[in-house]
C-alpha cells in the first residue's frame, strides 16, 4: 500500500471531530476522551494524515498518548514545554536533541522553529521508528533547510552496543528500566557523545530527553566524558520517573551549572548558566 494513498486522510464526520477537538472545549478532559473513542471506532486499524505544527503528520489514535494528544489537541500539548523550546531554541544554525524520539512529535515542533540548522533524533523502537521517519518523509521542506538526522537507537553508557529495553503496551513507556512482566527487546545503544560526534555538531543549544527513568544512564556517561563545549544550552527532561535513578540527574545538572527554570509532577526545564 503506497504510505501516502489518500485512504489516510480522516473522513468528513473524522475530521469533524479531529476540529471540534483542536479548536474548541470538546479537546478538554473527559470529551477528549470522549472525541478519542469516536475517532478511533470510525478509523479502525488506520492512522490519520493530518495537519501538524504547520506541516503533517501520520498519527496513530491507539497506543501511543503522545500521538493521540498531537491528533486532538496540538494546541495544548507540552504548552510548557513548546514555550520553553521557542525561547531557547536558535531558528538559525541551532543543533536540536532528541533522545526518545517516540513518533517524531516533538521534533516536528521544534523543527517547525528552525529556519536552519541541525536536528538529531533517536528512538530505538523498530515500530516507533519507522512512524517516526514516515513523519519526516511528509515533510521534504524540512529537508530543504535543516540537517535532519534519525537514528534507529538507544542512547547511553560509554561503548556502542546493544542495550534491552521494555516494550509495553504503551508506546510511550518503553523504557531501558525494565519491570517485570514486560516485554522486552535488544536494540543497539549509542553513547550521547558519539551521537552528537557522529552528527558532526559542534554546540548542543536544545535537548529534549525523554526515556522513563533511564535519563542518569544517559546524562552521566556524557557529562564524564563531553567537552563543557558540548554541555547543553538547555534541556528539556522527563522527571516523573526520578525514583528509577540509579543516580540523581538532578543533582548532577546543578552540579555542572543548570539552573531549574521550570519544574512541575511530569518535567523539569533548565538551562546553563552563562
Amino acid at each position: 500500500m503506497d504510505e501516502r494513498a489518500p485512504n489516510y486522510r480522516p473522513g468528513p464526520l473524522s475530521s469533524l471531530l479531529i476540529g471540534l477537538s483542536r479548536h474548541t472545549v470538546f479537546g478538554r478532559g473527559g470529551m477528549r476522551k470522549l472525541m478519542a473513542k469516536s475517532v478511533r471506532a470510525l478509523n479502525t486499524g488506520r492512522p490519520l494524515d493530518v495537519s501538524l505544527y504547520g506541516g503533517q503528520a501520520r498519527l496513530h489514535h491507539t497506543g501511543n498518548n503522545s500521538e493521540i494528544k498531537a491528533l486532538l489537541s496540538p494546541k495544548r500539548y507540552a504548552r510548557e514545554e513548546y514555550a520553553f523550546c521557542r525561547t531557547h531554541m536558535p531558528s538559525e544554525n541551532g543543533v536540536f536533541l532528541d533522545i526518545g524520539g517516540n513518533a517524531g512529535v516533538f521534533s516536528l515542533f521544534v523543527a517547525s522553529l528552525m529556519r536552519s540548522g541541525t536536528l538529531i533524533c533517536a528512538e530505538p523502537q523498530p515500530v516507533m521508528f519507522a512512524r517516526l521517519t514516515t513523519n519526516f518523509s511528509l515533510n521534504t521542506d524540512l529537508t530543504e533547510r535543516l540537517r535532519i538526522e534519525l537514528k534507529p537507537t538507544a542512547v547511553g553508557g560509554n561503548e556502542p552496543g546493544t542495550l534491552t529495553i521494555s516494550t509495553p503496551e504503551s508506546a510511550g513507556q518503553a523504557s531501558a528500566r525494565v519491570s517485570d512482566g514486560d516485554p522486552t527487546i535488544e536494540v543497539s545503544v549509542t553513547p550521547m557523545l558519539d551521537l552528537l560526534n557522529s552528527s558532526g555538531a559542534e554546540k548542543l543549544d536544545l535537548l529534549k530527553i525523554d526515556v522513563e527513568g533511564f535519563e542518569d544512564g544517559i546524562l552521566f556517561p556524557f557529562f564524564d566524558t563531553a567537552p563543557s563545549a558540548l554541555y547543553p544550552k538547555a534541556i528539556v527532561m522527563e522527571a516523573c520517573h526520578a525514583n528509577r535513578w540509579e543516580r540523581d540527574c538532578e543533582a548532577l545538572l546543578l552540579e555542572k551549572g543548570y539552573t531549574i527554570v521550570h519544574k512541575d509532577r511530569t518535567n523539569m526545564m533548565l538551562v546553563l548558566d552563562s
